[in-house]
């Protein structure tokens, strides 16, 4: 079970970084394509360029980008680099690419679009994770803070009720 575990754990945070590197490499994949270069040639460039702050993503858009070298078609190399990878969210832009390839759409302006897409997606999975936080702090903060600011609050005003009742001659 060890070894599941924590090859689980290690491809789950391979996936994590990734993925937040994709709206990056799709923003450099538009401007490469608007100013002339082709798509290979734009990947190629991208994955040069994304070593340094995503190697993990560069490796794997260089894979890509050499399949489509050897002759595999962009969106069979690209359908490779979703089941490598385990990020079905890259299938909607594998299916955008290859229906504008077939018709003769702007590469540019479909990168566009998913990467709007993509980054609405994403901030909405954060928003998400942030509406739950109220929600999780509420156990921790009957457990841990309340006490202490009861112990505060009340202590000493207990002190000196109890002091004033133990003190000789009280009367009740």
């Amino acid at each position: 079970f060890t070894p599941n575990i924590v090859l689980s754990k290690l491809q789950k945070e391979r996936q994590k970084k990734i993925r937040n590197g994709v709206p990056d490499a799709l923003d450099l994949l538009v401007v490469c394509t608007e100013s002339g270069l082709g798509f290979n040639a734009a990947l190629g460039r991208v994955a040069s360029e994304l070593y340094v702050s995503q190697p993990e993503l560069a490796d794997e858009l260089e894979t890509v980008f050499a399949k489509i070298q050897a002759g595999v078609t962009m969106p069979d190399a690209l359908r490779q680099l979703i089941e490598r990878t385990g990020l079905v969210e890259l299938e909607g832009l594998v299916s955008l690419l290859s229906h504008a390839s077939r018709m003769g759409g702007s590469l540019a302006q479909t990168l566009r679009d998913y990467t709007e897409d993509f980054r609405d997606k994403r901030q909405q999975a954060a928003e998400e994770i942030a509406a739950k936080i109220p929600t999780k702090m509420l156990f921790p903060m009957l457990i841990f803070i309340w006490p202490c600011f009861f112990i505060v609050a009340l202590g000493p005003g207990l002190l000196i009720v109890m002091d004033a009742l133990s003190a000789p001659g009280a009367s009740l």
